[in-house]
């Protein structure tokens, strides 16, 4: 599983579309059976607040926001700062996919968990 689908199934509550067949509105979705354009691609502004909707519907703002202000090397004021958060919402306009692959982190994504090789039974790195 990669981190966007990760965040899209598990963070989201929603479908990793998987289809192939080419519809005049876009693909269709063998697992959900909608009509859709793409995935989630996580590298926008759209996907991150998207992202923190769901981390504080979850009840988990204050405790993210330490994580993620863990992350952050504020240069002038400390932790906390209004530096802190114009880094953690990407004021700048960069950075939106390692915000968005912050978060994964936070809700225990690991890039190295073993997932089942349906072919030989054995385990295998993703």
């Amino acid at each position: 599983m990669t981190w966007q689908q990760f965040l899209t199934e598990k963070v989201l509550g929603e479908c990793w579309h998987d289809g192939t067949s080419i519809l005049m509105a876009g693909y269709h979705c063998k697992k959900c059976d909608k009509i859709f354009t793409c995935n989630h691609t996580f590298d926008n502004r759209n996907d991150l607040l998207d992202l923190y909707e769901a981390i504080y519907r979850d009840g988990k703002w204050d405790e993210f926001f330490w994580f993620s202000a863990s992350h952050c090397k504020p240069k002038r004021e400390g932790l906390g700062c209004s530096e802190t958060t114009a880094w953690l919402f990407c004021l700048d306009g960069k950075d939106y996919e390692k915000r968005c692959k912050m978060v994964a982190d936070f809700y225990g994504w690991n890039e190295r968990d073993p997932v089942i090789d349906k072919n030989s039974g054995a385990y295998g790195d993703n």
